[in-house]
């Protein structure tokens, strides 16, 4: 057995003797170009996939055959005389860096196969599509398949706490980067970047963004002695290129969380303003060093002037000052800055905050540069609306932050599948060019891209819940194509993942597409509400159990009512988007009801659109949530014998606990709107059963 879980690369063999037998048609023999580490890295994939799926071994041959029956060619037209009689040279070199061609073709009155891409990032992702089709049970017999990634970054944040063992935010045990050993590799190492390269990752942001402790009282000893700027020490620089060199052979660049105060904490300098001439001379010889070390190195992501993280305001600057000293030190290396707009804490209302710093500046940032955007305004809850500043710096490279943990859905207890949650933010018609501007449309520019905080762990199932899984696949499929269509990613994963039972397909398909909507009721009860989660008084705050009245100000309950005013008469932020998306949210009447209560303040017995009062409807949504949660449990119950027991039992488990933590939140919830409104439930179920 495994040391760990395969994920979506279990690679099973095809049980249906045509379809397994058109396979070896095709794929009996193969060549791969052998130029570049990510060309040995296919040809690896190549020996762990097909005597797997095909029920025996191929032949790698060590030169390119002048023909032969059944070969699959992987290579650019320079390489074999397949390519380049079969493929237009012109069409691959069209493509963009990462995109691919595969081609079923007849070559010498053979039926071959051919995967080609002006690059070999390209390679590797072609290689994992054709095997995507194989464990799919697609036909290979007629492909014409031409793909290009929608956007040229798509990243992965690991929010490693380095030396410690410990991933923030991370619920799928501890850390799989052994710092102290390094740099000593493990083989679960080149797991993690064959799993991120199947999906079209192409970046990997090694630590967490939250660089060192913020000056708070901690109850983790181990953690306080965790400062993650050591990282850029020499020494540590060194330790990481057998890391980065595992990624590479994956088309997979590495880039580090830097401490914005970096000059004095790893320098000898007393200060890091951004203008200071040997703070910027500091960060250009730090920079040559990393690049002398890392050839291919992304670069760095900062969080800065965001909870107790150090930042260009301890210097009276601003973000473009702070981000343009790092910039042009990065700019010779072809490095980029990736500058986190998550900040608050000067303005009553968070949601207003990072647009006000931000669009003001839009243009005056370095060409390399891009300003890192989380979905929402307020910090991944389970529904938000979208941030304002997406289309609002149209002369600044901009990327998407989607948390592919699961801080606010569950963590690794509730299965909560965040892909229909990134479907209604990438489909938001933000009118930043008029009517028809979605969110998929934007981050498609040079310097753009996708970013994810990531879910991995050391757990043998890698994300602390089999079903979690299915998060980290979906990212790097929407990652790479926005418009990807929701259910079908869903199925390709569970197809990878469960087997060729259409059953399990099916009940699996439904548990995932469910389980956002029903998180969302029984966490908050809906209408667009948030934070009603305990945040804990150690640094390692919780956010898991209800507590509804620790931060009243992001809900607005009263005896009143309940709700935000964020209109022109409260905080302002409707009026940060564009007509009409500004006047539809400021409209009660309008407004659509997932949204209603994070725009506005209202009467507990506001009458909705369909008669029911708010805090009716409040009451419902939590019943109905524990409900769902209920039926996802009984559904995946059914699969019992049909899915292996490891899964099942430990999804049963994990399935009794949510429903236990759905109760929970339910009753103080409940309870919560109970003693606030004093209007009681329709139906007689507060207190609760």
């Amino acid at each position: 057995m495994n040391q760990y879980d395969d994920c979506w690369l279990r690679y099973e063999r095809v049980a249906d003797d045509d379809r397994r037998a058109a396979y070896r048609q095709r794929c009996s023999h193969a060549y791969v170009a052998e130029k570049s580490p990510e060309c040995n890295a296919v040809r690896d994939e190549l020996r762990r996939a097909l005597p797997d799926l095909l029920g025996r071994d191929p032949h790698l041959w060590q030169h390119p055959p002048e023909t032969t029956d059944g070969f699959l060619a992987i290579g650019t037209p320079d390489d074999m005389a397949m390519v380049a009689d079969t493929v237009s040279r012109n069409e691959v070199e069209s493509l963009t860096d990462g995109g691919y061609l595969l081609r079923s073709v007849t070559w010498n009155d053979a039926d071959c196969l051919v995967v080609t891409a002006p690059t070999d990032r390209g390679l590797v992702y072609g290689t994992f599509h054709l095997l995507r089709l194989l464990s799919t049970r697609e036909p290979i017999d007629d492909l014409d398949v031409r793909e290009e990634p929608a956007h040229e970054h798509r990243l992965l944040n690991q929010w490693d706490t380095p030396f410690h063992r410990s991933v923030e935010r991370g619920y799928g045990g501890e850390s799989i980067f052994d710092w102290e050993r390094l740099p000593d590799l493990r083989e679960r190492y080149e797991d993690y970047a064959r799993l991120l390269a199947s999906v079209g990752v192409n970046g990997i942001v090694l630590n967490n963004v939250n660089t060192t402790k913020p000056p708070r009282e901690s109850a983790n000893e181990a953690f306080d002695a965790f400062e993650g700027w050591q990282l850029l020490e020499s020494g540590r620089l060194e330790d990481l290129t057998g890391l980065a060199s595992t990624f590479r052979r994956y088309g997979i660049r590495t880039y580090l969380s830097v401490n914005f105060a970096a000059p004095m904490l790893v320098g000898d300098l007393d200060t890091a303003d951004p203008l200071d001439e040997d703070v910027r001379e500091w960060w250009r010889q730090k920079a040559d060093e990393v690049y002398d070390l890392i050839p291919d190195f992304g670069g760095f992501l900062v969080k800065a002037d965001s909870e107790g993280q150090a930042g260009p305001y301890d210097y009276d600057r601003n973000h473009v000052d702070g981000a343009n000293a790092i910039a042009q030190a990065l700019e010779p290396h072809g490095g980029r800055v990736w500058w986190r707009a998550f900040v608050y804490g000067t303005h009553e209302d968070r949601a207003v905050q990072a647009y006000d710093t931000f669009e003001p500046l839009d243009g005056e940032f370095a060409d390399n540069v891009t300003v890192q955007v989380k979905n929402g305004p307020i910090d991944f809850q389970p529904r938000e609306p979208v941030s304002t500043l997406f289309g609002a710096m149209p002369e600044t490279d901009l990327g998407l932050e989607l948390q592919i943990t699961q801080e606010y859905t569950g963590q690794g207890v509730h299965a909560t599948y965040h892909l229909p949650m990134w479907a209604e933010v990438f489909d938001f018609d933000t009118h930043a060019d008029g009517p028809g501007t979605p969110v998929s449309d934007l981050f498609r520019e040079s310097g753009e891209g996708v970013v994810g905080v990531g879910n991995v762990g050391e757990d043998y199932n890698w994300t602390g819940h089999y079903l979690a899984q299915a998060n980290l696949y979906a990212f790097g499929r929407v990652a790479w194509n926005p418009e990807a269509d929701t259910d079908a990613v869903t199925e390709e994963w569970v197809r990878q993942t469960f087997g060729a039972d259409e059953a399990v397909i099916e009940t699996v398909a439904d548990i995932l597409h469910d389980s956002w909507e029903a998180c969302i009721d029984y966490e908050t009860g809906g209408l667009g509400l948030m934070h009603m989660m305990h945040n804990g008084e150690e640094y390692l705050e919780n956010h898991y159990y209800p507590s509804p009245g620790e931060w009243p100000g992001y809900h607005g309950a009263t005896e009143d009512g309940i709700g935000v005013d964020r209109t022109e008469s409260g905080s302002g932020y409707t009026e940060q988007y564009r007509d009409p998306v500004a006047e539809r949210f400021a409209s009660v009447e309008d407004c659509p009801e997932q949204y209603l209560l994070f725009f506005h303040h209202l009467p507990w017995d506001h009458e909705l659109a369909d008669g029911t009062t708010v805090v009716q409807r409040l009451y419902d949504n939590c019943f109905a949530g524990v409900e769902e949660a209920r039926r996802l449990r009984a559904l995946w119950q059914d699969l019992e014998g049909s899915v292996d027991e490891r899964r099942f039992r430990h999804v049963s488990e994990r399935f009794d606990e949510q429903v236990a933590q759905a109760e929970q939140w339910r009753d103080v919830l409940t309870e919560y709107f109970y003693e606030y409104s004093g209007i009681p439930d329709e139906q007689g179920r507060i207190p609760a059963e």
